[in-house]
């Protein structure tokens, strides 16, 4: 008997037996897998979440010392004194600070470049590969790279500037507060643009390409082009990749790490940069939880009100 026939039997074999009334039972697939991701989820859930963080608010009543290993009960004695203390508050400034210049060039840089390779040209996808690579790198690591760039007498930078003819011998990037404010906001404008840009075309390619020609028959600058059809189009996806990277950078830590310690004068020292100190190098872990408990209410609270008031009226 041919393959052909045999299929056609066994066809004719099942639609008979549905007939019949005598189908095997069919087994929904999907509730299957949620039963078997269950425990995983729990798992993560419970280790990876819920312990660590009711941890953290438990080491944050008490003023442990891990060097000593005392502890004593302090109640909100850790966040009264932090809320006093000048360092801490400037570290939140600087987190603060660092969050709105570098979230700012970052949105104008990822729509302007999502914008351009949203056009068709000749090596789109190419450039768009490209775009990828700096997401790519660990972010110690370019800390580190941005440390060489800048390096005090021997600056890559520099040398380029002054072949350029812009500036006359070299810049101590690091010992002005302001310029090494600029090294660092640099490094994740470098970085994380391109997680911008990501986004933003995610949010392009949705965009009908009717909506746009209905504007060139109209006669639409392209200024009014993208304030009336294109931002309404994008601004949920804009939004949320905004807040994404604004929660990040509120935690901004490795570059700090990496190339300036917090300095010069704790010009650059953000608020994880304080925890880190305070935790790991004076071992006051109760002081240095209640400041990261500060800075998760912060993160709550920003993304609470963004979600609310945008996300809520799509």
């Amino acid at each position: 008997m041919s393959m052909i026939n045999v299929t056609v039997l066994n066809n004719t074999i099942n639609n008979s037996d549905k007939l019949n009334g005598d189908a095997p039972p069919v087994v929904n697939k999907r509730s299957w897998a949620f039963i078997f991701i269950w425990p995983a989820f729990l798992y993560i859930l419970a280790f990876a979440i819920a312990y660590p963080f009711l941890y953290n608010i438990y080491r944050s009543l008490f003023d442990y010392s891990l060097l000593t290993g005392t502890s004593k009960f302090v109640g909100l004695g850790n966040f009264a004194k932090l809320f006093t203390e000048a360092s801490y508050l400037n570290s939140l400034w600087i987190s603060i600070f660092f969050m709105f210049v570098a979230l700012s060039v970052e949105t104008i840089l990822g729509i302007s470049i999502a914008l351009i390779l949203n056009q068709n040209f000749r090596g789109k996808i190419v450039a768009r590969i490209l775009l990828i690579l700096p997401l790519g790198t660990i972010p110690v690591i370019n800390g580190y790279m941005f440390n060489v760039l800048f390096f005090p007498s021997g600056s890559v930078v520099d040398h380029i500037l002054n072949m350029l003819g812009l500036i006359n011998g070299p810049i101590d990037w690091f010992q002005d507060p302001w310029k090494a404010r600029i090294v660092i906001i640099l490094t994740d404008v470098w970085q994380w643009t391109s997680f911008m840009i990501i986004m933003i075309l995610a949010g392009l390619s949705s965009v009908p390409e009717s909506l746009y020609e209905l504007a060139k028959l109209d006669n639409m600058s392209p200024l009014k082009t993208f304030l009336r059809i294109t931002l309404p189009k994008i601004k949920f996806t804009l939004v949320l990749a905004m807040l994404i990277r604004a929660m990040d950078l509120l935690k901004y830590f490795d570059p700090i790490y990496a190339i300036t310690k917090g300095g010069p004068q704790s010009a650059t020292e953000t608020v994880s940069y304080f925890i880190y100190r305070f935790g790991f190098k004076a071992f006051k872990i109760g002081y240095a939880s209640a400041g990261s408990l500060i800075v998760w209410a912060i993160i709550w609270v920003m993304s609470f009100i963004v979600i609310s008031k945008v996300f809520a009226r799509k």
